[in-house]
């Protein structure tokens, strides 16, 4: 079966503020381009849109950028990026575009590509699919295409997971392979870096892109640290499994303590597979020197430790 598909890249260096959702500036140098082709069914979607976007470097793409997040539909006749790009500007969200803009250019002014969002965050993306996949779903309810759809509405689901969400509830499963050799290292380096200053026993399972050991102060709350190599992002924060109660307790805890003025770019994110579970991280690339790395890790999960655990700093 033949497919279409609509994909969003954008610049990497702006590849960790696009996955924790923060806005796409343009006056900061960022932006989206929301883009499409179409596939054979036995055609990896990923693969399919970096053939396509590969081509685009010919056209004045000022910089190096990543492919952020695709999604696939049966084959549709026209435009669905536009649709897509039309539900940001237009309709749930009045958000800025090159098509406007290139409306009111003057004399001797170039247009733009005619794919561009601005201002946008990841939600207000997924949201805009969230809306075109149901009246999709209205549109071919009891139709032969529509079990098709379903498969990939569900496939497409799963890309809005939180791209950093290590279950590092009590998993201390190991991976003993030789591949993981960096990852260890990585781990070994950054316990040694708090050996002396965190007494708690932090949990370094083998293999794992993620580390991490509970709080002996705040009940029921965990400090996960980790990376993901398919977004490019590391990760430090704080999490707990007691539903809203627990989400509960650490905001208060977190405005009490005015913890937001000292880690401002704190963020809240609710469980995807434990609807139960809320964080509380900060995210930053990992394309970064293994010294940079070890030294961002160590300072950041000093930093929650310190506001959590009230700890004053040495």
């Amino acid at each position: 079966m033949k497919r279409t598909i609509i994909y969003v890249f954008g610049p990497k260096r702006l590849s960790v503020s696009y996955f924790s959702n923060c806005i796409m500036n343009q006056h900061e140098g960022g932006w989206i381009k929301i883009g499409q082709t179409s596939t054979e069914d036995n055609k990896d979607k990923w693969e399919s849109a970096m053939n396509r976007i590969s081509q685009e470097s010919r056209t004045g793409i000022p910089e190096v950028c990543q492919l952020y997040d695709v999604f696939e539909y049966p084959y549709k006749d026209g435009h669905v990026d536009d649709v897509i790009r039309n539900l940001l500007t237009d309709d749930i969200y009045q958000l800025e575009s090159s098509k406007a803009h290139n409306q009111e250019i003057d004399k001797y002014e170039i247009k733009a590509g005619r794919e561009f969002v601005y201002g946008v965050t990841r939600n207000q993306v997924l949201n805009a699919i969230a809306k075109y996949e149901r009246n999709l779903i209205l549109e071919n309810y009891g139709k032969d295409v529509f079990k098709d759809l379903m498969t990939y509405i569900k496939n497409n689901n799963k890309l809005g997971e939180i791209p950093f969400e290590p279950n590092v509830n009590n998993d201390t499963t190991e991976i003993n392979d030789p591949k993981f050799e960096w990852c260890n290292q990585l781990w070994d380096k950054v316990i040694s870096g708090l050996n002396g200053i965190i007494k708690e026993h932090i949990n370094n399972p083998k293999g794992r892109p993620y580390i991490f050991f509970k709080s002996s102060t705040f009940p029921n709350l965990t400090y996960s640290i980790g990376y993901s190599t398919r977004f490019g992002m590391s990760s430090v924060g704080v999490e707990i499994f007691q539903g809203e109660d627990g989400r509960k307790s650490v905001e208060d805890f977190i405005v009490v303590n005015k913890i937001n003025s000292s880690i401002p770019n704190l963020k809240i994110k609710q469980g995807v597979k434990d609807k139960g579970k809320w964080a509380w991280s900060v995210s930053d690339t990992i394309e970064k020197s293994d010294e940079e790395l070890v030294e961002w890790y160590v300072s950041t999960i000093l930093l929650f430790y310190r506001e959590f655990e009230r700890v004053p700093a040495v």
